[in-house]
């Protein structure tokens, strides 16, 4: 079965050719990109991938672009900043080799770097089957409900590859925070379209608290240290702005300038 990996980009010239490199076992490398105004479409082209271009969709939009350009029905999409390790590769081509049912579709394990070091998979192990990047696009694809985080939606069984795929983007703190934060538009969306009332105050009190508790007690992150407790942190002060977000459409309005006659609260 012949296999095209779809790789997303804007401005990634630092990483491009690394998980070009990661990926060139793969029968063709599609890198899509949105308007690198950087090397990163010399640098792939160079490094033999076919380089489509695509203003920018949304991460959805852009994912099902990547799908409908590549030349093979078996897809993969990684981002520029993923490593597929060779024993995942060795596994996606034994499992295309076996002649797979086209209506399955292949979850892997992908590992988390924060601030230099990688993190415990804070995914349990059901959900570890919905984070599919292998499926055949003559019946699964990216399912149009899921705007942010985004999940395949297979019409067949899932099955588990071996080996990892490398999260590795070493970026600063601050910019750490600044995605988180970007990424919580988008999920306040997600959170208004399934509750249009908006998060109930316990969910905006105890969801982050849950994730924290699930991040660093429960999946480890207190053997990480220092590191481990900022991450863990960090990734419930995400889960808060979303909902901070969703709160703040539903209740306030903008207000640029004071109500005259309004006092200070004291």
């Amino acid at each position: 079965m012949r296999l095209t990996i779809a790789i997303l980009t804007k401005n990634e010239e630092l990483l491009i050719e690394r998980a070009i490199r990661a990926s060139s076992w793969a029968d063709e490398v599609l890198v899509l990109d949105s308007g690198s105004t950087d090397r990163t479409v010399e640098i792939a082209q160079r490094a033999g991938a076919r380089v489509e271009h695509q203003p920018w969709l949304g991460w959805l939009g852009q994912h099902r672009k990547a799908v409908e350009l590549a030349k093979n029905d078996w897809v993969m999409k990684i981002d520029a900043d993923e490593i597929i390790t060779p024993e995942l590769a060795r596994s996606i081509q034994q499992a295309l080799g076996a002649d797979p049912d086209p209506k399955d579709g292949f979850a892997l394990d992908r590992t988390e770097e924060f601030m230099g070091e990688f993190m415990p998979n804070a995914r349990r192990k059901l959900r570890r089957l919905d984070f599919v990047r292998v499926f055949n696009r003559r019946h699964s694809n990216w399912d149009p409900e899921v705007l942010i985080h985004e999940r395949v939606k297979v019409a067949g069984t899932v099955h588990m590859l071996d080996g990892k795929l490398l999260h590795w983007r070493n970026p600063t703190y601050s910019r750490v925070v600044t995605t988180f934060n970007s990424n919580a538009d988008t999920e306040a969306k997600m959170i208004l379209r399934d509750r249009p009332q908006g998060p109930s105050v316990l969910a905006i009190v105890f969801k982050p608290l849950l994730r924290f508790g699930w991040t660093y007690f429960l999946r480890g992150g207190w053997r990480c240290g220092m590191r481990g407790y900022i991450y863990s942190v960090t990734r419930a002060l995400g889960e808060f702005l979303s909902l901070a977000k969703a709160w703040e459409q539903r209740h306030t309005e903008p207000k640029p300038h004071p109500t005259l006659g309004s006092d200070p609260v004291s």
